[in-house]
């Protein structure tokens, strides 16, 4: 059945499909060059792009089944007084690890079907980390709120509600060992090997939900939240969660900062002030370790700085705060190159998990950091995204195509998408994340094409703006007055 007249209108509102019928600019605009502030709103768009793309168009999982009531309920709460009937989207619940996000076909910008991948290129396995970072995504307040201030907008953040409840269901009935702890499930049922990080992950994730459930905020997203989801059916997640971080804890620098965000985020909605303590003293004992780690790696660097960050914040401790401006000095500054536009890595590329401990680092240290070392990361980071995102072409294509009209009147189309990027209809492939790019400067040099969801969404969570309350990946200042009660 085709879609009306009426329900294509509505998606041409619908803020990922509210393509504007234009091309990436040519001529002097090939010049154009991030800076400070221009970056903020690229790195949201093609983590916008990121998300919507995958759990929307992509076809990348199993179908999210959602009744008429529900769909209704999402229109009413976005704005709209006539319900036009609502295009026929192809809304992953579960999504799966990886595929090609190479369009199947000829993409029709009106037809939301036409927008899905070749399917055989999917891998099937369903991974916590995935569903987790997607989930922080999914039910992260300042990403929601910062352009959902039109009615197709907020309807796209609804949408995800539901996909929301899903994800945290899979995680806990599909992808839990015996003994409790979070593993890959293959296309075959058999469970994978379960990974550290994917604990504190998947505790971060539930304790969001919980977070975005139970907010007093009055805003048309947390209303969303509270009338369409019971705290309650998370609990069992959060709470076997917190069991798997104490069971198969983290000893990676990496690991240990992702840690003692996803600990922190989990005091804030813990059932009782016992289990509250025991999570605030597992972050102080992550946190020292991160004081006296070695970092191998440029992503154990990067995320070692952001936990640094993140545990002086939480625990107004001057040690963390000492030890993250010294790394970032001593360890972190003297990998950057200054011709290329990155900083040195050991291998020939960068993966997504790479890209984003780097994202993660350089955010701290420019939002918390001295005013000194705030400022360099500030002149720094415009560059790094440029050379990553655009010159190695781990940004696909262009998201300019997916940027409602209403915002195009606010801001130049380059500071949405880099007129260097590809368009989509033209190159066939989604807006999305690559899963590894070469360090050069040569769009070419993408050295893995797949999507991977664990490390996208991950990277994803890390291109956050600064917004009124707190950037998603950080602690705002009222969890922290919540905190030290």
């Amino acid at each position: 059945m085709g879609v009306s007249t009426a329900g294509k209108k509505v998606l041409a509102a619908f803020v990922m499909a509210a393509f504007v019928v234009a091309r990436p600019q040519a001529g002097p605009a090939q010049e154009f060059h991030y800076d400070a502030k221009s970056v903020e709103t690229a790195a949201y768009w093609a983590a916008l792009s990121n998300l919507a793309n995958a759990v929307m168009f992509s076809g990348l999982g199993k179908p999210q089944i959602i009744s008429a009531y529900e769909r209704d309920d999402w229109l009413r709460r976005a704005g709209y007084v006539a319900r036009p009937r609502m295009p026929d989207i192809p809304m992953g619940g579960m999504i799966y690890a990886a595929g090609d996000p190479k369009f199947a076909g000829r993409p029709d910008i009106a037809e939301p079907r036409t927008l899905q991948w070749d399917a055989r290129t999917f891998d099937r396995t369903l991974d916590p980390g995935a569903h987790g970072w997607t989930l922080i995504k999914i039910t992260s307040p300042e990403f929601h709120l910062r352009f959902h201030d039109i009615p197709a907008s907020r309807l796209a953040g609804l949408m995800m509600l539901p996909q929301a409840r899903t994800q945290a269901a899979a995680i806990l009935k599909q992808m839990r060992t015996a003994e409790g702890l979070f593993a890959p499930r293959g296309p075959d049922g058999a469970l994978g090997k379960p990974r550290p990080r994917d604990q504190a992950v998947v505790l971060w994730s539930a304790a969001n939900l919980i977070r975005a459930a139970t907010n007093d905020h009055k805003d048309y997203w947390h209303a969303a939240y509270r009338a369409k989801t019971d705290p309650a059916d998370t609990r069992d997640l959060l709470n076997a969660a917190f069991l798997a971080v104490t069971k198969l804890a983290p000893a990676k620098p990496g690991d240990r900062a992702i840690a003692i965000e996803a600990l922190a985020r989990y005091a804030l909605v813990a059932p009782d002030s016992k289990r509250r303590r025991a999570a605030l003293d597992l972050a102080r004992g992550h946190a020292g370790a991160l004081v006296e780690a070695a970092p191998a790696t440029l992503e154990d660097l990067g995320l070692s700085i952001y936990g640094l960050i993140e545990a002086g914040r939480l625990f107004d401790g001057e040690v963390y705060r000492r030890a993250a401006a010294r790394r970032f000095r001593e360890n972190l500054l003297p990998l950057w190159d200054e011709t290329l536009g990155v900083f040195r890595n050991d291998g020939p590329r960068y993966d997504t998990s790479t890209v984003g401990a780097v994202v993660a680092g350089l955010n701290a240290i420019r939002w918390h950091g001295s005013d000194a070392d705030a400022a360099t990361a500030r002149r720094l980071y415009p560059r790094f995204f440029e050379t990553i995102f655009v010159a190695a072409g781990m940004l696909r294509s262009s998201p300019l195509r997916l940027v409602a009209a209403e915002y195009r009147k606010r801001l130049p189309a380059a500071h949405f998408a880099h007129p260097r990027l590809p368009d989509p209809v033209e190159s066939g492939v989604a807006p999305r994340l690559s899963g590894a790019g070469a360090k050069g400067q040569d769009r070419g040099a993408v050295t893995d094409p797949m999507f991977r969801g664990a490390g996208a969404m991950f990277l994803a969570n890390m291109l956050a703006l600064r917004g009124e309350r707190a950037a998603d990946p950080f602690l705002g200042d009222d969890h922290l007055r919540a905190l030290r009660r």
